[in-house]
């Protein structure tokens, strides 16, 4: 597993660089957060229940289980999924990438102590 950077070293790397591939990296970071809001403001607006803790963001969803005899394959999600549990998303490599976190989301379980 690769090693995760620290803020520390992606700012060294990023002292290295020449002033254009800074301006890039600029540019792409301005990108990036303003799709990350955009996203966030459309879930919020959807009724979906968004939560952004330590760089991910954190979605409140219901979900099918897939099996065909489980009442949850009829009908709505909204009204027959099981849940809601929490899932994180994050972008890495250039792909979103997901995590079922489950029924406490981790802002939570980290302030009780657990």
């Amino acid at each position: 597993m690769p090693r995760r950077s620290t803020i520390a070293s992606v700012q060294a790397s990023i002292n290295r660089l020449t002033s254009e591939e800074q301006q890039q990296i600029y540019n792409w970071l301005g990108k990036r957060l303003q799709d990350n809001l955009a996203t966030t403001i459309e879930m919020a607006q959807s009724g979906i229940e968004t939560h952004n803790y330590q760089g991910k963001t954190y979605v409140l969803q219901k979900r099918r289980c897939g099996r065909a005899d489980c009442a949850c394959m009829e009908g709505e999600i909204s009204d027959v999924g099981h849940g809601p549990y929490w899932y994180a998303y994050w972008n890495e490599g250039g792909k979103t990438q997901n995590h079922y976190v489950g029924k406490r989301p981790p802002w939570l379980k980290q302030s009780s102590g657990k």
